[in-house]
């Protein structure tokens, strides 16, 4: 298994080691309970390295976002954790803020050709995420075939601050969310931070004019 990669994260160094060992745990979970890795064809293996190779240059800018290549020989297996600010809430408790989401993503075969979104995404942590979209592990959200992994990780980021979510409480994995996101519009997102990257906030200044 190939060491975690951080970004974008600072701690003390007993938190963090901490961290590390915690995630490791993660990790391992996540690796048993994907099974063993596929065999890929050529074509299927590119796609999977120019995807990471994208992924992990995106990566490097900083930001909200952890990551770990769990693959053996193809880059198939990922879990991402992300700091982005969200909710979660304990049953018969008060919804509460969270800032950590950790999912694990898993390319099969013919992930070019065909996905279904809950062999591809798993929600980790936390079990009691609070979203229209989520029952944990079950993650709502739409993946294309072929799509690469930056784009999986900027719309999970959008569904955890609440900027992407499912109005219709029929079509909702939690009826009880959706209720609250309508409820509390004004609250809404609740991150505008972007995933990669640090965000730049300009500030304008009159123009002085020569009289």
């Amino acid at each position: 298994m190939k060491a975690p990669v951080r970004i974008g994260v600072h701690t003390g160094k007993e938190k963090r080691r901490r961290e590390v060992i915690s995630m490791e745990a993660v990790d391992r979970h996540i690796v048993e309970m994907s099974g063993p890795e596929p065999v890929f064809d050529d074509i299927a293996r590119a796609f999977l390295c120019n995807s990471r190779d994208e992924f992990l240059e995106r990566g490097g800018r900083g930001g909200l976002l952890e990551y770990a290549d769990l693959g053996t020989t193809v880059p198939w297996l990922w879990r991402l954790t992300f700091h982005t600010r969200g909710l979660a809430r304990a049953e018969g408790k008060e919804v509460r803020g969270v800032d950590r989401h950790v999912v694990a993503v898993r390319f099969l075969p013919d992930y070019l050709r065909n996905v279904n979104q809950f062999q591809t995404l798993a929600l980790v942590e936390p079990s009691d995420a609070f979203h229209p979209n989520l029952s944990p592990p079950g993650i709502c959200l739409h993946v294309y075939p072929g799509q690469p992994l930056v784009e999986i990780a900027e719309a999970l980021h959008a569904l955890f601050s609440w900027r992407l979510r499912q109005l219709a409480e029929n079509d909702a994995l939690n009826r009880d969310a959706c209720a609250w996101g309508r409820a509390n519009l004004d609250r809404l997102p609740l991150d505008t931070r972007p995933l990669f990257g640090r965000a730049v906030r300009f500030q304008l200044e009159p123009l002085e004019t020569n009289a």
